[in-house]
């Protein structure tokens, strides 16, 4: 005896019920929690096509996760990092912040939990001659900086025996690094160590940091919950290692 084919009416209940169960598993959706940062930081921050990278990102989802939201990343050159904190575009910033008086004046941070600095970027073969600030310091060099930035500034006032070459980016400064037309690069520590990262067999990041700095999540003033939460987080993840698991994957230099 053949089977019997459903009704109409049997079809339209059935698909009523799936349609019912598929809303009811669906749920709202949590609240995003917007998170200013930048997209060409590397380690700390980065879009790899259309995938958010690095130290921050991992740090923002797990923290949103925590709070039971849903990170949002909103990419912002640096110079409206700060108007888009202040004008409530984004919640706060996890943008490789480093913490100084000046913006202590304009917003909140939480603890740092990094700390960071200038490096210096060497040809591998060369590492066992720069151990130390002292040689660094004063060895008769040739410096590749980025035009008129930190490192640039540092290589002026305190590398007196070091002849600066100005490059337009990092890329550059290293190209001629591997091509010996400079004996080192100095700039910013995270860039650097993502560098080496990158071309182990040919470049390394000398053991020195030259003017450390501290790095924080940047919050606006009243937001005391959220900054109070991003403490607590950020305790707990030192206590199991969460934070420590982060920093490695990313940063193949101790900090």
């Amino acid at each position: 005896m053949g089977r019997r084919r459903p009704t109409a009416r049997a079809a339209a209940l059935a698909g009523l019920l799936a349609l019912g169960a598929g809303c009811l598993s669906l749920g709202p959706r949590p609240e995003p929690l917007r998170i200013g940062t930048r997209a060409d930081a590397p380690p700390l921050a980065f879009r790899d096509g259309r995938r958010w990278r690095g130290v921050e990102i991992d740090l923002g989802r797990a923290f949103s996760e925590r709070l039971g939201m849903r990170p949002v990343f909103v990419a912002l050159p640096p110079g409206e990092l700060l108007p888009a904190l202040l004008d409530g575009r984004v919640d706060l910033l996890m943008a490789g912040l480093a913490v100084t008086e000046e913006r202590r004046v304009q917003m909140d941070f939480a603890s740092p939990y990094l700390v960071v600095g200038q490096g210096v970027l060497v040809r591998r073969a060369d590492l066992p001659r720069v151990t130390t600030a002292i040689k660094i310091r004063s060895a008769t060099a040739r410096a590749g900086v980025i035009q008129d930035s930190a490192g640039d500034r540092l290589v002026a006032r305190y590398f007196p025996r070091a002849s600066r070459y100005s490059f337009p980016d990092l890329d550059s400064a290293a190209d001629a690094l591997r091509q010996r037309r400079v004996d080192m690069v100095v700039g910013d520590a995270p860039a650097l160590w993502w560098m080496a990262r990158e071309a182990p067999s040919d470049l390394a990041v000398a053991p020195a940091l030259f003017a450390r700095e501290e790095i924080a999540w940047g919050f606006r003033r009243g937001s005391v919950r959220l900054r109070e939460s991003a403490n607590d987080a950020f305790a707990d993840w030192r206590r199991d290692g969460t934070l420590e698991r982060i920093l490695r994957r990313w940063l193949p230099v101790s900090p």
